[in-house]
């Protein structure tokens, strides 16, 4: 059966109502609070900027994590669905729609921490526009400011061919949703289907989205960072800051733009605010919802502390 292949705006806008089903954010959440509480802490970060938010839950994160922390996202969709999670979890955050690849234009203070996470990068359409996104977050960035990425194992899934992930899935009252992920390969690019499979009404009701992704490699990511004037990079397989491994499933770049960090108490704000955006909701003076635990770190200690001179370190 021939596939209709999704741009990546009709991809993302089409999966977003059901974007919180195909993630299971408590769990992921769970595994990488503690990550970003110790980089927000031994580098004493104060603000942050989520690229490509999606429905907001990294943002929400962070922003529970003390840090004045805002997200962009180019799907009108998601960013609603995001607008729609921060009230539910009574969170104050900020969501911008807009094209990450212009991003700088839209700030006047710069950012400490910047996140490009969930395998975001392998939808950036090419190596040009990957060294653009790159130049983007290094304008965006204060001095000595970090730059995160979490994408897939590209190394791995290329050499050994593999096309699928585990299922994921959710359950409601009598419906149940699954989700089957999976790669086909053309010559220089992959296409990323998934399938939704819901139970409703006593029958299964299915749909298949695709879109076609970039399968960058680790020394092709650091290769662009390093061209545009990150100068520090370190690299780990999971958020426990244990050695990248190139049979890992993986991998997660820090990069620090150069420069000395000054910590900032003030608010950042856009410098050319978007009239037609919807500002973000204020959150509902109610008793929170159980859907507001995402949020919470976990407890576990990361195995490799990330290195850095002038912090000292809390115990």
């Amino acid at each position: 059966m021939e596939k209709n292949i999704l741009s990546q705006l009709e991809f993302f806008e089409l999966l977003s109502e059901s974007f919180d089903q195909l993630i299971s954010w408590p769990t992921r959440i769970g595994t990488e609070g503690m990550f970003f509480k110790k980089l927000v802490t031994d580098n004493k970060l104060k603000s942050s900027l989520d690229v490509a938010c999606s429905t907001g839950f990294h943002v929400i994160m962070l922003r529970r994590l003390g840090l004045d922390a805002s997200g962009i996202d180019a799907s009108p969709k998601m960013i609603q669905k995001a607008r729609t999670n921060s009230v539910t979890c009574g969170v104050t955050v900020e969501y911008i729609l807009g094209d990450y690849l212009n991003m700088s234009k839209r700030f006047s203070e710069g950012f400490d921490l910047i996140t490009c996470l969930g395998d975001t990068i392998a939808h950036v359409r090419s190596g040009q526009d990957l060294r653009k996104l790159f130049q983007e977050v290094y304008k965006s960035l204060n001095p000595g400011g970090l730059f995160v990425i979490q994408a897939r194992n590209y190394d791995f899934i290329m050499k050994h061919g593999a096309r699928f992930t585990p299922p994921t899935g959710s359950r409601n009252g009598t419906e149940e949703t699954l989700f089957f992920r999976l790669l086909d390969f053309n010559p220089k690019t992959l296409n990323l289907s998934i399938a939704k499979f819901r139970w409703h009404e006593n029958r299964w009701e299915s749909s298949v989205y695709t879109t076609e992704i970039h399968p960058y490699m680790k020394k092709e990511l650091e290769s662009a960072l390093k061209s545009v004037g990150f100068a520090k990079l370190d690299s780990y397989r999971n958020y426990n800051f244990e050695d990248y491994d190139p049979n890992g499933s993986d991998v997660i770049l820090i990069a620090q733009k150069k420069g000395v960090l000054k910590s900032k108490n003030s608010s950042r704000r856009e410098k050319f605010a978007a009239s037609k955006l919807e500002p973000t909701p204020k959150p509902v003076k109610k008793d929170l919802p159980a859907k507001a635990a995402v949020a919470q770190p976990s407890k576990a200690k990361p195995t490799k502390p990330i290195a850095k001179k002038s912090t000292k370190r809390k115990k």
